[in-house]
Formats: structure tokens, C-alpha cells, sequence
């Protein structure tokens, strides 16, 4: 099988990590053979044609950009006119993004998709009541990048990436210095997550976030706040099992003083957590979902 990757790189020349990149290299390690197109501005994207992704053998074209590219949308729905009017086999995948937040982006490629991929449940049920064929696709963790470094010491007790979110503030006045909230690129989010005995995270969107997946990788207990049940969270990661969910604030400050006085606990959430993220959540599970959905639709059959 041979597979076409778009993804946004706005460099080139960079040799940086990016989800995208290493989902690509996921498949590779799985035997399939993957042709790269990156583009670097998305008001300049140029998608292979219909002619030449089937001179090259392709038999499915991922497109791994949820932001706003008219050009893009444009071409995906000629391409989709192309396959259907010469009845190729090739198949068209639009990975969703981060929705629910960028839905508003993703309503033409849905449209031009033979199946979209999206982390968020709900949104997943909202196209399918449109009639698309969508399949939940929850976010991973790249163990290329985040994964537990053993040689770095658990010396901070509250560790975030997050910027400038709800509760950051009050956190930093309470904790002081032991609460750090800095942004990482690439290979910096792995020491610095191993150096956290917890890793705290606020979902703005009520979203599921990839932060916890990725904190999770590197052993940090993962404290974040509740989302509704229609996300499906707790059937990834189980509240008080293998991550913390608060509601509120005074809940939050509950959970912090009592993971610290109870180490053992905090480190049985994070070993589980880790686990489960291991075992079902890394950049090899998505390629393995995202393959087994291909051959589904070659048999005409709608993953779900």
C-alpha cells in the first residue's frame, strides 16, 4: 500500500517534529510506503492530481490540516469529482484537527472525504447526522517525542504546557515555584514532562486535549478538568484510575493537597495512565486504526 501525507510545514528546510510527520513515519514502520507533500503557506497548497497520485500507485491520500484553506478545499473537491467520475479506487482521508474548536474549518473536506478522522465524539456524531462518514480518532502520544526520560529526577511537583489558561494564575500565587508552566518544542516536552510529578491541564473547549496523552507518556499523574460524558473520556482514561478530574477550583486545590501527601497514589494514577497511553494511545495505534479503516473501505464498509 502506498499512501500520500498533506501536511502544513511552514519550514521546509526544518528537520522539527510535528504530529503529521510522525504519524507518517508510523506508517512507514508498519510497510507502508508514504509520499510526502508538505506545503508551507495553505492559500498556496498544491495537491497532487487525480493522474499523477494514480501513477505513483497511491491508493489513499491523507490530508492532515484543519485550519482554514479555500484553495485546498477547492482541490479536494475536484479530486473527489475526478475519482468518482473515472471510478478509481483511490480514497480520500481528512484528518479533523483539533475540534470541536476547528469544526467551522472542516465542513468542505468532510464533504470531499471518503472518511474523516476526528478526536472529538461529539463532532463525530454531528457529521455523521449530515451523512458522513467519520470515524472517532482520538489524540496520541508521539513516544518519538514524549516519553518518560529516566534520567531526569521528578524534582517539580506541578509541570504545564498550557500558556496562559484558567487557573494558571492562582496556581503559580499558591505553588510558587513549585508549579512551572512552560512551552516546549519538540524534545524539550520530554524532560521537561519527566520532570513533573504532575501535569496539570485545562480543556477551554471542553475538549479532549492532546496535552494529556502526551503528559501521560512521559509518567506525569495527569490532573485536568471534567469534561461531559458525551466526549467519552472516562472510557479512555477512567477518573481517579488513570488520571485526575476536577470540577472547579476548590476541587482542584482538594486534589493537589492530597496527591501530595499521598505519593503512592499519585504515582499508581501515573503508571496506569502511562499504560493505558502505551498501550493504546501512541502514534503506532493511530496508524494501525487508520489502516484497518482503509481496508474497510476498499471492502465498502463504513468503520465506526
Amino acid at each position: 500500500m502506498r499512501i500520500a501525507v498533506i501536511f502544513h510545514q511552514p519550514e521546509l528546510a526544518s528537520d522539527h517534529w510535528s504530529t503529521p510527520l510522525g504519524l507518517a513515519d508510523a506508517l512507514e514502520q508498519q510497510g507502508v510506503r508514504v509520499l510526502r507533500c508538505p506545503f508551507t503557506v495553505p492559500d498556496q497548497v498544491t495537491i497532487p492530481t487525480h493522474s499523477e497520485l494514480l501513477q505513483q500507485s497511491i491508493s489513499a491520500l491523507l490530508v492532515c490540516y484543519a485550519g482554514p484553506a479555500p484553495k485546498l478545499d477547492r482541490q479536494l473537491l475536484e479530486l473527489r469529482w475526478q475519482v468518482e467520475q473515472e471510478q478509481s479506487d483511490l480514497k480520500i482521508i481528512c484528518e479533523l484537527g483539533d475540534e470541536p474548536q476547528t469544526r467551522s474549518c472542516n465542513t468542505v473536506r468532510v464533504q470531499a472525504s471518503h472518511l474523516s478522522l476526528s478526536p472529538d465524539s461529539p463532532s463525530v456524531q454531528h457529521w455523521r447526522a449530515l451523512g458522513a462518514n467519520c470515524l472517532w480518532f482520538t489524540h496520541w502520544a508521539d513516544t518519538t517525542i514524549f516519553h518518560q526520560d529516566h534520567r531526569v529526577a521528578r524534582s517539580r511537583f506541578v509541570v504545564t504546557t498550557m500558556g496562559r489558561r484558567r487557573y494558571a494564575r492562582r496556581l503559580a500565587m499558591i505553588l510558587g515555584p513549585h508549579f512551572e508552566n512552560r512551552r516546549c518544542v519538540g524534545a524539550a516536552n520530554c524532560a521537561f514532562y519527566s520532570s513533573g510529578l504532575i501535569a496539570f491541564q485545562f480543556a477551554r473547549w471542553q475538549e479532549i486535549t492532546r496535552r494529556i496523552f502526551e503528559a501521560a507518556a512521559c509518567g506525569c499523574c495527569v490532573l485536568t478538568n471534567r469534561l461531559p460524558s458525551e466526549t467519552r473520556i472516562e472510557e479512555l482514561l477512567p477518573g481517579g484510575i488513570a488520571v485526575v478530574y476536577y470540577d472547579g477550583f476548590l476541587e482542584l486545590c482538594a486534589w493537589l493537597w492530597r496527591l501530595y501527601r499521598d505519593p503512592a497514589l499519585c504515582r499508581t494514577i501515573a503508571l496506569e495512565g502511562q499504560r493505558r497511553v502505551l498501550q493504546s494511545h501512541t502514534q503506532y495505534s493511530r496508524a494501525s486504526q487508520l489502516l484497518a479503516a482503509l481496508d474497510l473501505l476498499s471492502q465498502e464498509g463504513t468503520p465506526g
